[in-house]
């Protein structure tokens, strides 16, 4: 087996973040987070969207900069499970992998520009229900009954 095909079965049985996988530059999609408990895993994929023959329900993170070169828009993350994976990068029918993985300096940068854009999202959605609670209950602090 080659070095190639050891890293990809590697990373398919056991995936993390920063996990990205491609065929031939063709991006397919990139590990962001692992949630051990659920066994999910988020990703920003390039396979889904309008363009994409059987993955159209599935959204399309990657945007074209119009200038020959592309990035993620980290609002199109999503949550899949193994079989995802695991069907995203083998052949169907035959032993073997359709897309190699690769894990590099840029390829953490992107998993930490991603946790970066969501703490900054999570921190925004606590402030509105923050706001939403005090103008319900008239509290300024959460009283320690509640």
């Amino acid at each position: 087996m080659k070095d190639r095909e050891l890293k990809n079965l590697e990373s398919l049985m056991n995936p993390r973040p920063g996990d990205y996988w491609h065929e031939m530059f063709c991006p397919y999609f990139i590990i962001v987070d692992v949630d051990k408990e659920t066994e999910s895993y988020t990703v920003l994929s390039c396979m889904g969207g309008p363009d994409s023959y059987n993955r159209k329900e599935e959204p399309c993170a990657r945007v074209d900069n119009r200038d020959g070169t592309w990035q993620f828009d980290y609002a199109k993350s999503m949550k899949v499970n193994h079989a995802w994976i695991e069907r995203a990068v083998t052949y169907g029918n035959i032993d073997g992998f359709v897309a190699d993985v690769v894990q590099s300096e840029k390829t953490e940068l992107i998993v930490q520009g991603w946790r970066d854009w969501r703490q900054k999202e999570l921190r925004s959605k606590i402030r509105d229900l923050e706001a939403e609670w005090e103008q319900f209950t008239g509290w300024k602090y959460l009283k320690e009954e509640v």
